[in-house]
């Protein structure tokens, strides 16, 4: 059992999907990860892009349940959600993997998550660094 808070979030004169291009989505990876790491104490952590990703580290997160996969449904791909996957894409998280970041699923997608129901603490993770 876990417990998670989520939240898509946009950076502001970026375009989402499908009408940002690949330069947008690029700028998106680059400025979210330079904030990112700027990160430290129990937020300090590591950005793995997907196109770069080793498989021992990809193996893992799966296991996990952390990381996000292409999109296949017909309807998001028949709405250009995935153009040029998975390139400018990735997942930040922090050491203790209790806060994520998912880069260019919207522009950022936000995520708390903890072993068990202390909802108070998940909430707390996701409030102090939003």
């Amino acid at each position: 059992m876990s417990s998670r808070v989520r939240t898509g979030c946009s950076i502001k004169e970026y375009t989402l999907s499908p009408h940002n291009s690949r330069g947008e989505r690029r700028a998106v990876d680059i400025l979210s990860v330079e904030v990112l790491n700027t990160l430290d104490g129990e937020f300090k952590g590591k950005y793995y892009p997907l196109n770069k990703m080793t498989d021992a580290e990809q193996e893992q997160l799966i296991a996990d349940h952390f990381l996000f996969d292409k999109p296949v449904s017909p309807l998001l791909l028949g709405a250009g959600i995935a153009p040029d996957w998975p390139d400018a894409r990735g997942i930040w998280h922090n050491d203790a993997k209790s806060f994520f970041v998912w880069m260019n699923e919207d522009h950022l997608r936000v995520i708390s998550v903890e072993k068990g129901g202390n909802m108070k603490e998940v909430f707390r993770h996701f409030c102090v660094v939003g």
